[in-house]
């Protein structure tokens, strides 16, 4: 599928739905001849010999095996890996490399860069990556839906609030956060930098410098947030919790969330529809792994039952939201879902392979198999990740999950024998190569909000807003009504 954008501003154009369709169902064709890489557990590699899939692809096997450490840590990050690669890349492995990064190049946007973060009082380089390329995207709605008042969903300390009201004069901002110790820390930040507010302003703005009190411009409190907001007047809710009487449920509003966690996102565009005073909307998702499919996810289920799930009118479904992807009958793993959470970019970026608890944490599942038979919990958490070899990584992971054993030191190290050498060096080659799919996998997930927004007759698009290397969760929804 060839698609090429127009654009009209700093980011791409609203993409019919039929075109989104074509993409999903590109995707689909991606990922399925390759469900083995998706839904593979990494702590099952051995026990479940997971590489055998790859074995019966004997080219790939021999080329990814050969790969430099060099090479092999580009691979996430598929034209960085083919320009790092001095050997010839079996024609098969690269139309499985062309097809990601088609994928991948889908939402893109001019590469233009934002304006730098105007105020940085207690923000991370990250978070001001993140406030500035936001804000500024949140002016540009503004200018194309334009509201009288913006409610921040899921504010935490008000860093982006308080970016949007300082660079849009006469729009009212409340930021909205369940957290107490978060509204607190927001009004604290207000009042640390209320000396620095005023100047800014009067530079930014010089024709408002008359105003009389441009701080009250951003205003933090404190609102549960759930299920039942989509049943009702969200703008009439935040009003009512807010103690200066700001909002007004009857003005059009933007309601815009950074990095909106796991189910927050679907909930937060539900609200959007429902709300009419609800204008426009700015979402960025992430934690795809806590995304709730039907009322419980379980990948097992047969259609007839997805259906009846789906069908439930009492059930908030993250995933799929779409009716395209509900008829489809198109879900992710919990292994997907988990791989949809990684940082491909970054991953090739820093130049690094997988850590050696990766390594431990598969052998010892081989080793808990072996000597504790039966259904046993395959939690150990992170007990033993600051072991320094793998007989004091067993004996931590054995005490985390309450197991006692008789086995010697020289017993533990041969299980680790067993996989030394080109075991090891399958294992981190699977890695690598599983998150190729990891932006393939979200795009299903972004297209499917986007979707679920045209079936209710709202424009909406999908942008990368963040540098990915900064902020891997770097994609926007985009939606005005």
């Amino acid at each position: 599928i060839n698609l090429r954008f127009t654009f009209t501003s700093r980011y791409p154009m609203h993409l019919c739905p039929e075109e989104l369709k074509q993409h999903v169902t590109l995707c689909k064709s991606i990922l399925d001849p390759y469900s083995f890489l998706i839904n593979s557990p990494l702590v099952q590699f051995y026990e479940q010999n997971h590489w055998h899939p790859i074995s019966l692809l004997p080219d790939w096997s021999a080329f990814l095996l050969n790969l430099t450490d060099t090479s092999l840590a580009l691979l996430p990050e598929p034209n960085s890996f083919v320009s790092s690669c001095s050997g010839t890349i079996p024609e098969s492995f690269r139309a499985f490399l062309e097809g990601c990064m088609t994928v991948t190049s889908y939402f893109l946007d001019t590469g233009a860069q934002p304006p730098a973060t105007i105020v940085k009082l207690g923000m991370s380089p990250k978070k001001q990556h993140e406030v500035s390329a936001l804000s500024s995207l949140v002016r540009e709605s503004l200018a194309e839906t334009p509201v009288q008042q913006v409610i921040d969903f899921g504010s935490g300390k008000g860093y982006l609030s308080e970016e949007i009201a300082l660079t849009n004069p006469g729009v009212c901002v409340v930021g909205v956060d369940r957290e107490e110790v978060n509204t607190r820390g927001g009004v604290e930040r207000n009042r640390l930098m209320e000396k620095q507010w005023r100047p800014l302003h009067q530079k930014l703005h010089p024709d408002l410098s008359a105003q009389k009190d441009p701080l009250n411009h951003y205003h933090p409190i404190t609102m549960e947030i759930s299920s039942e907001h989509i049943r009702s007047d969200f703008v009439s809710l935040v009003a009512a919790e807010d103690d200066r009487g700001r909002i007004d449920p009857n003005r059009d509003t933007m309601l815009i969330g950074l990095h909106a966690c796991g189910d927050l996102t679907s909930l937060l565009l539900q609200t959007f529809l429902k709300c009419p005073s609800l204008r426009s909307v700015v979402s960025i998702g992430c934690c795809y792994h806590l995304i709730t499919q039907t009322k419980q996810t379980d990948y097992f289920l047969s259609p007839s039952e997805h259906k009846k799930k789906l069908s439930d009118p009492t059930s908030i479904h993250a995933f799929p939201m779409s009716r395209f992807l509900q008829e489809n009958l198109i879900f992710f793993s919990r292994n997907a879902l988990n791989l949809a959470q990684q940082a491909p970019e970054r991953m090739a970026r820093s130049g690094t392979l997988p850590a050696q608890n990766l390594f431990f944490r598969a052998v010892f599942q081989v080793l808990l198999t072996e000597q504790f038979p039966g259904p046993i919990s395959m939690n150990v958490g992170h007990s033993a990740t600051k072991a320094s070899d793998f007989v004091s990584y067993t004996r931590a992971a054995l005490d985390k999950l309450k197991l006692s054993t008789s086995l010697s030191d020289e017993e533990i190290s041969s299980y680790l024998r067993r996989f030394e050498g080109t075991e090891q060096r399958k294992l981190v080659v699977f890695y690598q190569l599983r998150t190729l799919l990891t932006r393939v996998i979200e795009h299903v997930i972004l297209i499917d909000r986007v979707l679920y927004l045209a079936d209710n007759n709202v424009t909406a698009r999908a942008i990368r807003v963040f540098d990915p290397v900064i902020s891997p969760r770097c994609y926007a929804i985009v939606a005005s009504k």
